[in-house]
């Protein structure tokens, strides 16, 4: 759900919660005439596969507060709501599985959110939370001009990797903190959800792959945000440009998704 146009700018983050989200649909396989409620589709690129997965007889409602890259079909619903302060479509114990993705930082309710949510799926269905904790970025192999200093991760060109990889995330988030609270399983189980399973997964990004093209493309679409006394746009060319090299390793932001199920 986007909030800003520098949270906008940057959506290919959101891309990094898609195999999370998928992991966890294998996990509760989504059947033919089916109903989905995803909340965040951004480009719909899920709700397309959302969509294949409940075919010609079933139904994704998809939501966005920019839903100017979504497109309704035969199977797909689009709504444009703030997550902050809209209800949410659908009817009460109606939705097979409902799926809320990373919506650009925390919400001012989220315990009330989450609440409104729970609702929506009908007994026996579904709700899966997806978002982006905040994880220090750990440099595995800066480039270095010394080659005997390749493998120390305290170097100049890490600390320059490690303070942006931070100021993407807390520009994006808007104050730097996850949408969904630490404590949401405890959460889910009082408000009548269970099983509830959370899975975290951190990936190796090697400079020139996809992760790193990423955090490159959000330097360029945020430059004007970043640029600040002890942060030149050298050093964001700089940073750019170890993005892009493949002599660079670092670690990915966390992922975390979270499923349950309501009783039946």
């Amino acid at each position: 759900m986007t909030r800003t146009q520098a949270a906008r700018s940057s959506a290919p983050l959101q891309e990094l919660l898609d195999p999370a989200i998928r992991h966890d649909l294998d996990r509760i396989p989504i059947q033919p005439g089916q109903r989905v409620l995803e909340i965040g589709a951004g480009t719909g690129e899920l709700t397309a596969h959302l969509a294949r997965l409940v075919g010609p007889k079933g139904r994704v409602i998809a939501v966005d507060e920019d839903t100017s890259y979504l497109a309704p079909t035969a199977v797909i619903d689009v709504y444009q709501r703030d997550l902050d302060g809209d209800d949410m479509p659908g009817q009460p114990d109606t939705i097979h599985v409902v799926i809320a993705r990373w919506l650009h930082g925390p919400l001012a309710d989220p315990e009330g959110k989450i609440g409104q949510m729970i609702g929506r799926p009908r007994p026996g269905g579904w709700l899966i939370l997806a978002d982006l904790p905040f994880t220090p970025a750990r440099v595995l192999r800066p480039r270095c001009e010394d080659a005997a200093a390749m493998l120390q991760p305290d170097g100049e060109d890490a600390d320059l990797v490690q303070h942006l990889v931070a100021r993407i995330y807390s520009l994006i988030t808007g104050n730097g903190r996850a949408t969904w609270p630490h404590d949401v399983t405890a959460l889910l189980f009082a408000n009548g959800m269970s099983p509830v399973c959370i899975h975290r997964s951190v990936e190796t990004w090697t400079g020139g792959g996809p992760g790193c093209r990423i955090l490159a493309d959000a330097v360029e679409h945020l430059r004007p945000h970043l640029v600040q006394p002890e942060l030149s746009h050298d050093d964001l060319d700089r940073f750019i440009k170890l993005m892009r090299d493949p002599a660079v390793v670092l670690s990915s932001y966390e992922r975390r998704a979270i499923h349950a199920r309501k009783a039946a």
